[in-house]
């Protein structure tokens, strides 16, 4: 009897533990740590710009925390994004908000300790799966036109059905106070240093009459079968925040002149298919943005910057595009393919129009220099004398755009621990800004090495060479335009 009670009392303990341990989250944490050593030779591309070196790290922490079956609460933070050394403010007593500059200023962020980025909760409700709060956006396809290090607050549903998967998304992008107006000038802002290709300031005017909200909504599906996968997505993106810079896919002032530019919204929308595809040795990715709307000009009153006329003109029509393509085939231990990307930029002759396609995005680092996120955010736009172009050189910064791309690459896997790259790219703008000497970005060549120390820990080793075309000179056809290259070292720690 007393080991039949001591039996029991066993059981008892081990199911009462099992419940104690059930009624706990159970934590999953993921993350990254790089540190990235970089020298840039004249990334102003001008032969009086300064060379650049500096070693920059990020420590990235995401939590997803299971607090029981059907309900999850996921969040994430980065700290420590900064460059070595990096202080507040720089000695030329720009601020930490401003792009670098070729020679002087501040890096693009002075990030905090902590930046604490996504906080959302995922539960299984209606047959499908809800996402609420700030959580991740702009990912859709094959990543050449998302992002996947802003976060924006909102609500998506997901329904999954066999081999298709089915979802409606509402982001919240911008709700501002309504009391900045932006206008577009000739030239960059003195305060934004040499190679800024952000030509807008703050005016300082109050906006009556607008509801200063970016909303995006969007609807998709997506099919996946054995070697791969295709899927559609409608957007609708409407934005009435005044015009505020970068805030939307416009991304500049498709109005012209100097001064204010008044109040205005702009509703969009967005058709994009992909196809990933995975047949043998072959793989072939695509993707297509078509992007559509009216840009509404809404001039309530007169006030406006001191001398400067109140601006006319009416709505702008959008009709832009962007295409991305990349077959590949791999042989043995090698592999080659062909990166194509081309987006449409703005036709500047055509005052009532604005022709430019989707940007490509802040997760598409298709070189080691040109349209690259790390370089641009540590040693600045690559500009010359292209600042004039009203925005058209983002091609060259962290955003791709107005842009044609021819890019042949080849990879040799050494051995499991040792993967070598090779690539060559031939850059162009698809529309040429009025009065440049030409539309020729020009053309990089990149060789990097990646070794694994172990699975989770990598060391890259990388150099690259720019040669730069006459799109750099501007307007200006006596601009002494110079060639770059830069080396680079990283060590990543993923888990």
């Amino acid at each position: 009897m007393k080991k039949l009670l001591i039996g029991f009392l066993a059981v008892g303990l081990i199911m009462g533990f099992a419940m104690t341990a059930s009624a706990q989250p159970n934590i999953k944490a993921s993350g990254q740590l790089y540190m990235q050593g970089t020298y840039a030779d004249r990334p102003g591309l001008n032969t009086s710009s300064l060379s650049r070196a500096n070693i920059a790290n990020r420590l990235r922490m995401q939590f997803e925390i299971q607090i029981q079956e059907g309900l999850k609460l996921t969040t994430r933070f980065d700290a420590l994004e900064r460059a070595w050394g990096e202080i507040a403010v720089a000695n030329t007593g720009t601020t930490p908000s401003q792009a670098p500059t070729a020679g002087n200023g501040a890096y693009r962020y002075w990030e905090q300790n902590i930046s604490f980025e996504r906080a959302y909760v995922t539960f299984n409700a209606l047959y499908g799966v809800f996402d609420v709060g700030f959580k991740q956006s702009r990912v859709w396809g094959t990543c050449a036109f998302c992002d996947d290090y802003d976060t924006d607050p909102g609500i998506m549903y997901t329904y999954m059905m066999g081999p298709w998967t089915f979802a409606a998304n509402w982001d919240k992008r911008a709700n501002t106070d309504g009391n900045t107006s932006w206008f577009r000038a000739s030239g960059p802002p003195s305060s934004q240093g040499e190679g800024s290709a952000e030509l807008f300031g703050l005016a300082g005017t109050n906006l009556p009459g607008t509801n200063n909200d970016h909303d995006v909504y969007q609807i998709w599906g997506i099919y996946r079968w054995a070697t791969g996968q295709a899927g559609l997505r409608f957007e609708m993106d409407y934005d009435a925040a005044g015009g505020k810079a970068l805030s939307n896919q416009s991304i500049l002032n498709p109005f012209g002149g100097v001064g204010q530019m008044g109040e205005y919204t702009t509703t969009f929308y967005e058709i994009a298919p992909y196809v990933q595809w995975n047949y043998g040795p072959f793989n072939l990715e695509g993707e297509l943005r078509y992007i559509w709307g009216k840009i509404q000009r809404n001039v309530l009153n007169g006030n406006v910057a001191a001398g400067v006329a109140a601006p006319t003109g009416g709505d702008v029509d959008r009709a832009g595009y962007s295409i991305y393509l990349n077959p590949k085939y791999t042989a043995g231990a090698w592999y080659g393919g062909l990166e194509f990307a081309m987006i449409s930029g703005d036709d500047q002759t055509t005052t009532d129009k604005y022709e430019a396609g989707v940007p490509g995005g802040q997760a598409w680092d298709p070189l080691l220099m040109f349209g690259n996120y790390w370089y641009y955010k540590y040693h600045g736009y690559m500009a010359g004398n292209a600042s004039n172009s009203i925005g058209q050189n983002l091609g060259t910064g962290t955003y791709e755009m107005n842009l044609i791309m021819f890019k042949p690459y080849v990879g040799w896997k050494v051995n499991p621990q040792l993967e070598l790259v090779a690539q060559y790219a031939w850059l162009k703008a698809q529309q040429k800004p009025l009065g440049f000497q030409g539309d020729s970005y020009g053309s990089e060549f990149d060789i990097y090495g990646t070794y694994k120390i172990y699975n989770n820990l990598s060391y890259t080793v990388g150099f690259g060479y720019f040669w730069t075309g006459d799109y750099y000179r501007g307007t200006n056809p006596n601009y002494q335009i110079s060639d770059t290259w830069m080396v680079t070292n990283a060590l990543n720690l993923t888990f």
